[in-house]
């Protein structure tokens, strides 16, 4: 209650104060927003009360040298107004940030030049622009705990490191990404608002055991957090007549992680639940992979398609960890080649309607490994070698930008018939310079098997109100 006390009288006094203006080298900005929403079926079943307060400040300490910090600090009232999600209250990060440093969300200096631009320290990069997916954007970690209902940039996560964009030619840059940082993605645990299906099933496995009698045992997770387990990143990004393409290079961390499994079996016989003789160890490691990829974009000037930007990224990741067996219960952990793609086609009509399509593709190597199926990982569901997702945006402004409707659907499926769909109207509005307000909704349905399908039973109508200086 403190907490939400706190921000309250801060939203207050700045909503009254308005921006500062320090001097000509020190500029302050920052939002305070509250994010309210509701199942459908149930208004009074709230699933979230999000407030936050974001603080940013650029100072030039020289004309070719910037330095920039930016705080930000929530609170989810729903933790404390909904007895449900109670136990989860001590989770890192799930209702506050708990964390000594979890509230600096940015922090670096910037040195500029004609050739060579260096930003070094806390800082999010982003590779890639398809939406509602990622697919190149790979390089920081993902806040999922709200699936990826979240706006992209507020659900990266960034990390501490050297970024070095040097322009040999004219439109063209090389990027070279040196990370000594690591952060896991935030997946909402089992009982929260947008727990994963393979959460869900984790323990209801791992409560089977124990009910049966047998031992379990949770090794500590391997976080590859020493300075030694850096990563790097390389992208070259050019344009030529009109034509953008970028050449892509990540190795790095599977931040999701991967869940091994193993027993100690019993002297004689198949392993079973004999307590003090079978045991169960469970232990997430974050598995090393290659990221090799490219996209592109190009829009057309002449003809009958003048105005349409088609666009692409690719993705070919190496040593992913994946599970097989059988449809929520997995036996194990195998390394594969994923094979990811996107092609989008945007066009505005009528001078201020965007209608943007995606087709989106993940190819597995495999298709199944000792006598199993492969399973997703987000829902221990069987997947097919091949997933396909559909994706439409339609997007307009009226009263000179001033109300701006959208809505985004999404639709994947395989060649098991496994199927499931989410579409997100919104609407915005500008209600003066400082203040937005957002409404909108999630719907979701399909099979609990699918990415989208597995949240059909969290259909949401939200309400945001932003208030920036």
């Amino acid at each position: 209650m403190k907490k939400l006390i706190l921000i309250l009288i801060f939203v207050f006094l700045a909503s009254n104060a308005g921006a500062v203006d320090i001097n000509d080298d020190l500029t302050i900005s920052g939002k305070i927003k509250n994010e309210t929403a509701t199942l459908t079926d149930d208004m009074d079943d709230f699933q979230k009360i999000e407030n936050t307060v974001e603080l940013g400040a650029e100072y030039r300490m020289q004309d070719n040298l910037h330095f920039f910090l930016l705080g930000r600090y929530f609170y989810d009232a729903v933790y404390d107004a909904q007895s449900k999600y109670e136990p989860l209250k001590h989770y890192d990060n799930l209702a506050w940030p708990q964390d000594s440093d979890v509230w600096l969300r940015e922090a670096y200096v910037d040195y500029l030049s004609d050739r060579l631009d260096v930003r070094l320290g806390k800082q999010q990069v982003v590779w890639g622009t398809a939406d509602g997916v990622k697919i190149l954007d790979a390089v920081c970690p993902t806040d999922m705990r709200e699936f990826t209902l979240d706006n992209f940039a507020d659900s990266r996560i960034p990390l501490w490191m050297a970024k070095f964009e040097y322009s040999p030619v004219t439109d063209s840059t090389a990027q070279f990404l040196f990370i000594p940082d690591f952060e896991p993605n935030y997946i909402g645990p089992a009982g929260s608002p947008f727990t994963f299906r393979s959460a869900e099933k984790g323990m209801e496995n791992t409560g089977a055991w124990s009910q049966a009698g047998g031992q379990i045992v949770r090794e500590k997770t391997s976080d590859p957090e020493d300075w030694e387990n850096w990563s790097m990143g390389f992208r070259w990004l050019h344009v030529y007549k009109g034509f953008e393409y970028s050449l892509n290079y990540l190795y790095g961390f599977y931040y999701s992680g991967a869940h091994y499994s193993w027993f100690d079996p019993a002297p004689a016989g198949p392993p079973g639940p004999i307590p003090g003789v079978n045991t169960l160890h469970l232990k997430t490691k974050y598995e090393r992979i290659h990221i090799y990829g490219g996209s592109f974009s190009k829009t057309i000037t002449g003809g009958f398609l003048a105005g349409l930007t088609i666009r692409g990224e690719f993705a070919y990741i190496h040593d992913v960890p994946a599970y097989y067996g059988t449809d929520g219960h997995p036996k194990g952990v195998v390394k594969v080649d994923n094979y990811n793609y996107v092609l989008g086609f945007d066009k505005y009509v009528a001078s201020n309607w965007l209608a943007s399509f995606q087709f989106i593709q993940m190819i597995s190597s495999k298709s199944r490994y000792k006598g199993c199926t492969m399973l997703s990982s987000p829902t221990l569901g069987p997947a097919d070698q091949v997933e396909t997702i559909l994706s439409l945006k339609i997007a307009t402004d009226f009263f000179y930008e001033r109300v701006k409707p959208e809505v985004l659907a999404l639709y994947g499926f395989n060649t098991k018939h496994i199927g499931g769909w989410r579409i997100s109207p919104k609407i915005g509005f500008d209600a003066t310079d400082n203040w937005d307000v957002n409404i909108g909704a999630h719907i979701f349905g399909g099979d609990e098997q699918n990415i989208f399908g597995q949240f059909g039973k969290n259909d949401q109508v939200f309400i945001e109100v932003i208030f920036g200086f």
